[in-house]
Formats: C-alpha cells, structure tokens, sequence
C-alpha cells in the first residue's frame, strides 16, 4: 500500500490537492460513461429495423 501523502506549507495534509484529483477522476470516469453511452444509442438506431414492411396506400 503506498504510504506516501501530500502535505501542504504547514504541515497538514493537503486536502485541496486530494479534493482537485477527485474532480479529475470523476470527469475522466463521466466522459467515458457519455462517449460509451452515445455509441450505445447510435448502435441502437443504426440497427433499428423495421418489423414489417411499410404498405403504400
């Protein structure tokens, strides 16, 4: 396990550097799930078929 923290000037841990790679990660991870989920929906549409044939009138 790595034991290694970041401190700031005082001496305290450094909680805004933790809170800043947070934020990081969470958008890393969102704009994953977005670009995953828009190319589920664009498969989903691309191979929508029609179930039976359309009748002319």
């Amino acid at each position: 396990m790595k034991t290694d923290y970041k401190y700031d000037s005082f001496g305290n841990l450094d909680t805004d550097f933790y809170v800043e790679k947070a934020y990081e990660l969470r958008r890393a991870y969102y704009a994953a799930a977005f670009k995953k989920l828009k190319a589920n929906v664009i498969a989903f549409f691309a191979n929508l078929t029609v179930s039976r044939p359309l009748k002319s009138a």
